[in-house]
């Protein structure tokens, strides 16, 4: 097998992988994002909060932009299914996709502590739900305390992503078809050594079984 050739099938591997990891961190933070309305819809009926002026409302927007976005990433998986060898422009696109998921959800921080500014004496209503529901910890029980405690129990992060990244780019290098040919090389030579130096007895035996 050539170096070219190896370097190819290697590639390919590891874009597969990317690939894997495209779809699956797509799937999580769709999950993540359906988990968050559902927890906020828990924090507005907890505080007395109906109709436009809960959470969940005030939240829509930036939950479906970071929706959009992190489809994005499925959209690049597909892209590498498709693609008749591995590229940079996957790679590129890869990186561009993960700090715009990245930035979505640093959106939906920032838009979750403009709420809690915006609707911090929670009104007569959300007074009243506190004093019946007995809920006076203020300090967790906001609505930026809810997206970053969903976010963090329920969506991994990037690092798997991210190091796969510069794994795939590493495999568009012909240095690393030589690693890989060195690697197979040293195995098969660990192999044929071991039957070398097999005791005469085992391959009698294997012989006749």
């Amino acid at each position: 097998m050539g170096k070219s050739s190896t370097r190819n099938v290697a590639a390919e591997q590891e874009f597969s992988k990317l690939e894997h990891l495209l779809e699956q961190t797509a799937d999580e933070i769709a999950s993540c994002l359906k988990v968050l309305k559902t927890n906020l819809a828990e924090y507005d009926s907890r505080n007395g909060l109906l109709f436009a002026n809960t959470s969940k409302s005030f939240m829509r927007s930036d939950i479906r932009a970071a929706k959009d976005v992190a489809s994005e990433l499925r959209h690049v998986a597909d892209q590498i299914s498709k693609s008749d060898a591995p590229s940079e422009w996957e790679i590129t696109a890869t990186r561009s996709k993960i700090n715009a998921v990245f930035d979505a959800l640093g959106q939906l921080k920032k838009t979750a502590r403009a709420y809690d500014r915006k609707d911090k004496s929670k009104g007569i209503a959300g007074i009243l739900g506190n004093a019946l529901t007995g809920n006076n910890d203020s300090a967790s029980d906001t609505v930026e305390a809810v997206v970053k405690r969903t976010l963090h129990d329920n969506f991994k992060g990037f690092s798997a992503l991210k190091h796969q990244v510069l794994v795939a780019e590493e495999s568009l290098s012909p240095s690393f078809a030589e690693r890989v040919m060195d690697t197979v090389s040293s195995m098969t030579s660990s192999l044929k050594g071991e039957a070398e130096f097999a005791p005469e007895g085992i391959a009698k035996k294997s012989m006749s079984v």
